[in-house]
């Protein structure tokens, strides 16, 4: 089992300051099983100019079991992955409320219509991934997350 879970907290590349104390990490499950593909997620995710909490998974099943232990603010995953296919995970976890789902996949549309398709309200992202894309969907959640344990504190 190649899973490995930890906490990034980055700092603002246009100004030099940190991440602020009280912001809430965006806690972020990326599903991959393609060792390359993880090791670059594991490279550029620390570069963002967000606090993070971050688990890595390879394969479905300990995808499934991620998804509720962690409840992620964001799943980032690979539809052709061992054990529960990509598809089945979205399936099963697309009524869990708060999570934004993003599929990454090298898979061309008509393939992934054969599949089954993908819900709707998950975006498609192509291989090689779009970091600044999958970059601005963070953002924005983080954002929103952060502004709503503000909102609940003050």
């Amino acid at each position: 089992m190649n899973m490995s879970k930890y906490t990034i907290q980055t700092h603002d590349k246009s100004n030099g300051a940190n991440c602020t104390p009280s912001a809430t990490p965006l806690k972020v499950l990326v599903v991959e099983d393609d060792a390359a593909m993880l090791r670059l997620y594991q490279t550029v995710l620390p570069t963002w100019p967000l606090l993070l909490d971050v688990a890595f998974v390879n394969n479905g099943i300990d995808a499934m079991f991620k998804m509720r232990r962690m409840q992620p603010d964001l799943l980032v995953l690979d539809l052709n992955i061992p054990g529960i296919n990509g598809l089945k995970i979205l399936k099963e976890t697309i009524w869990q409320a708060g999570v934004t789902s993003v599929v990454v996949s090298g898979l061309d549309e008509d393939r992934i219509h054969d599949l089954g398709g993908i819900p709707s309200g998950v975006e498609v992202l192509p291989k090689p991934v779009p970091f600044a894309r999958l970059l601005a969907i963070a953002q924005r959640l983080s954002a929103a997350k952060n502004e709503a344990t503000q909102q609940v504190s003050a």
